[in-house]
């Protein structure tokens, strides 16, 4: 059995009157603007894949000028009608192709795909859409970029209009088949992919040990060109929702709990796996337990009914949910919906480290008496979800930049928390540290508010507040960490353009070294905006300065590109010695292609293959410690 947290979205919040006008202020605001007009790259070879809730197919921000679409294919795992097709690998959900998708689109008819709740098809849109429904004015970071649709998510949507209900669904424990099936595209296309998981929520092992993190971790990071992957930190932060103690032999602590929402709540409690705790919980019912920590091997599970009951589990080390590697046991606690006081007395049985750490979900973005909180061993921070915990993920936040905007019906609407201001984190941005003392948080973007395709038939689309832009395509608001995590994704985009060989690793550096501080982040890095806010110019300058010609004497390498022109092309050298040597191939831009060999080469002569390119002019260029030796290189279809 495996539990995984709920997902928490934030949807309409229209609540305080201030200024806001319709404009493309995010690609100002991160040098986006200047990279598409001043250096000229827009994501055009470069793979999006969105993993999120599905997309709207139809609207225009995701199709080409002939009204084709621009997504290469949807990969649903929430219907598994096509696990068996022969276009379908993987043995679970559909697959539909671009084929498929512009068949659809061409005959008038639609997909049983759909974005029921209308959150993936803004993220898209935020990432790589094109603007053409609202003439270039909302166009994302990559425009010119393709898309990969994953649908692994969805809290669910109520029916609305003549769209019926969707119930919710979680494929998480499918992120690894989606990241091959996507992974294995991306390699025969010979193009670099950005990966975005818009989900997640505080809770689980935020230490990187999770299945989740350890997927990530896995493939993307040092030596692992041309794919990066993207998760936001969490809407979780600045809320007491983190709670963190020791506890000595035969010491009794009370973590109180205060439940102000009635509905689903959460406790995730993480210790030693060489402690044993004993557990009692104290309901607005009555106290139950206390029940005895199971083995390492072992898991004690416990219903109680009723409004103020609660399912238990208490996991040892090898039995922890999130398939955690970290040797440590879990408390996990299922709460019904009473709302009140709670209180999990831990007892030390057997105790030789006594720290625990805990976490409750939903915290609830708001303030005042519907607040879940922790009353009792309060630590700021440590609000970084579990996926966003990977060692090789960039994780970013939002800072608020668009504090209000004017609705469709003329009213002047706003998120909670947007009341801090143009500048200012958005108080519900995920922060650090990680459990294991990392920073946790890559870099801000602005997230709040931005402003994004929506799906025609989506739930988004009927919450006129969030809506700017009426009609058959639409658009309207995205907030929240899920408002920055694509822009952050739209420039890697961006950077993977400038430089496809780039690996996970180097583009948070890149990020990190470019980001830029002020007086809202302070001196950084910190655990709350990273190392500053994203400056989507100043990172891709700094790629495409590291991919001009290397200065230095002419190296005697016998170099030779045969045929040229051509369609495809060999490269000859000669090594007069054994020595490192850099062979790569860069465009008419001076942008790194592609690097077809970096390090020792014996004497003598070697031929190294020219992968397939697009047409135009290239050049060859062979570093080595005597020197550099550059030919063009035509390339013709």
């Amino acid at each position: 059995m495996r539990i995984r947290l709920a997902l928490v979205l934030l949807l309409s919040l229209p609540l305080l009157a201030a200024r806001g006008a319709l404009d493309d202020r995010v690609r100002a605001e991160t040098g986006v603007d200047r990279v598409h007009s001043e250096l000229g790259l827009r994501g055009e070879g470069v793979i999006v894949a969105i993993l999120d809730r599905g997309i709207d197919v139809e609207h225009p921000d995701v199709r080409n000028d002939d009204g084709s679409t621009r997504i290469r294919f949807i990969y649903d795992l929430s219907d598994n009608r096509g696990a068996g097709d022969a276009d379908n690998p993987t043995g679970v959900g559909t697959v539909y192709t671009r084929a498929e998708i512009d068949a659809a689109l061409s005959a008038g008819t639609r997909l049983p795909h759909r974005d029921a709740v209308g959150h993936g098809t803004t993220t898209a849109g935020l990432a790589a859409g094109d603007g053409s429904a609202s003439a270039g004015l909302y166009a994302g970071m990559a425009p010119e970029a393709e898309v990969v649709v994953v649908k692994m998510v969805s809290e669910g949507a109520p029916a609305h209009g003549t769209e019926a209900a969707e119930a919710p669904f979680n494929g998480i424990d499918q992120i690894e088949t989606a990241l091959d099936l996507v992974l294995a595209d991306a390699e025969a296309a010979g193009k670099p992919v950005v990966f975005l998981a818009n989900f997640g929520s505080v809770g689980g092992p935020t230490d990187g040990t999770s299945d989740f993190a350890r997927a990530i971790d896995a493939r993307f990071g040092p030596g692992l060109p041309g794919r990066v992957f993207v998760t936001g930190t969490s809407d979780d932060g600045g809320h007491p929702n983190y709670a963190s103690g020791t506890i000595a032999q035969g010491e009794t602590v009370e973590l109180k709990i205060r439940k102000g929402h009635a509905g689903f709540l959460r406790l995730d409690l993480w210790y030693e796996g060489t402690d044993r705790l004993d557990v009692e919980v104290v309901t607005p019912a009555g106290s139950n337990g206390p029940w005895a920590a199971p083995t390492n091997a072992a898991r004690d599970t416990r219903t109680v009914g009723g409004n103020a009951g609660f399912t238990y589990y208490h996991n040892g080390s090898a039995t922890t949910f999130f398939g955690t590697s970290n040797g440590q046991r879990e408390i996990l606690i299922d709460f019904a919906g009473a709302v009140g006081d709670y209180t999990i007395r831990l007892t030390g049985a057997s105790v030789s480290d006594g720290t625990f750490r805990a976490s409750l979900n939903p915290a609830r973005i708001f303030t005042g008496t519907d607040q879940n909180r922790f009353e009792s061993f309060v630590v700021p921070g440590y609000s970084v979800w579990y996926g966003a915990s990977a060692r090789n993920n960039i994780a970013p936040n939002s800072y608020v930049l668009r504090d209000a905007w004017t609705d469709v019906d003329g009213a002047t609407r706003t998120y909670v928390g947007n009341d801090v201001g143009p500048g200012a984190l958005w108080p519900g941005s995920g922060v650090g540290p990680t459990y294991d003392g990392r920073l946790g948080v890559t870099v801000s973007a602005p997230g709040n508010s931005n402003i994004g395709a929506y799906g025609a038939r989506s739930f988004f689309n009927t919450i006129r507040s969030n809506v700017v832009v009426d009609g058959p395509a639409p658009y309207g608001t995205l907030g929240a960490v899920s408002g920055a995590a694509p822009i952050v994704t739209g420039i890697i985009a961006l950077m993977l353009e400038a430089d496809p060989t780039l690996d996970a690793a180097e583009v948070k550096d890149l990020l990190q070294r470019t980001a830029r501080e002020d007086t809202f982040t302070g001196a950084t890095p910190n655990a709350t905006w990273g190392h500053g806010k994203i400056d989507a110019y100043a990172a891709v300058q700094e790629i495409l300065a590291t991919t001009a010609d290397v200065p230095g004497p002419e190296a005697e390498v016998g170099l030779a590109v045969a045929p040229n022109p051509a369609s495809e092309a060999t490269i000859s050298l000669a090594l007069p010695e054994a020595t490192s040597v850099r062979v790569e191939v860069l465009d008419a831009l001076g942008r790194r292609v592609t690097v077809l060999h970096d390090g020792p080469l014996a004497a003598g002569p070697h031929r190294l293959g020219v992968p397939r390119l697009g047409a135009g002019a290239y050049t060859v260029r062979v570093v080595t410690e005597a020197g550099v030796a550059t030919r063009r290189l035509t390339v013709v279809r």
